[in-house]
């Protein structure tokens, strides 16, 4: 356990089921649109398919659209408008 305190421990044990509990909802819901993404699929898998890939906000014609830089098709379907 990471604290010395065991209130301090039911703490850090509620929130990190909370936060798998929304990691599983969410690999479940993307698993059905992202082709290399299982349901079964480990954190690390998810970060290299969705967090690391660079991005950024451009402003064009009066809206603001993210330009990903990235060669992967799954993301035109994943964050359509």
């Amino acid at each position: 356990m990471p604290f010395s305190l065991m209130a301090e421990n039911m703490a850090f044990m509620m929130v990190t089921a909370m936060l798998k509990n929304f990691y599983l909802y969410l690999v479940r819901h993307i698993s059905e649109k992202v082709k290399p993404l299982k349901k079964t699929s480990r954190l690390k898998a998810f970060i290299l398919h969705f967090v690391s890939v660079p991005a950024k906000w451009v402003r064009t014609g009066r809206r603001n659209v993210l330009n990903l830089y990235t060669n992967k098709a799954y993301y035109s379907e994943v964050f359509l408008e």
